[in-house]
């Protein structure tokens, strides 16, 4: 399994990173979604490979370029096949608990509890095993 993790905080990133790489998955890691070769690309470049999309997607909310929700947004507008998606905040708004709970995400607060996170992905192992 695979996770696309999201944080512009390299030392959150570098935790998540570790964590899941220990946990079995194969990590792809961006500090700026404009790093991210899904956010660039016109069409989902997953779906266009034929690697497929990641199984999980994980990230931050309040970045400094594009904010996690948009960052999500645009992964679905372009046709990513992710199969679990969650946001990690530690400055939740009203309209953003709002738009994570219509686009069906998982939501996480920051300081987040490592262990919340391994269960979090082991449902969806667990899921498609």
């Amino acid at each position: 399994m695979n996770i696309l993790l999201m944080d512009d905080d390299p030392h959150i990133l570098s935790l998540l990173k570790g964590a899941f790489v220990k946990w079995g998955y194969a990590v792809s890691a961006y500090t700026n979604p404009r790093l991210c070769p899904a956010y660039c690309a016109e069409t989902c470049p997953c779906v266009l490979s034929g690697n497929g999309c990641p199984d999980l997607v994980l990230t931050d909310v309040n970045m400094p370029s594009v904010n996690g929700i948009t960052f999500v947004e645009e992964l679905l507008r372009k046709g990513c096949q992710c199969r679990k998606i969650g946001m990690m905040s530690g400055d939740w708004s009203e309209s953003h608990i709002r738009r994570a709970n219509e686009l069906g995400v998982s939501i996480f607060s920051k300081p987040f509890h490592i262990p919340s996170l391994y269960v979090w992905a082991l449902e969806e192992k667990k899921r498609i095993a």
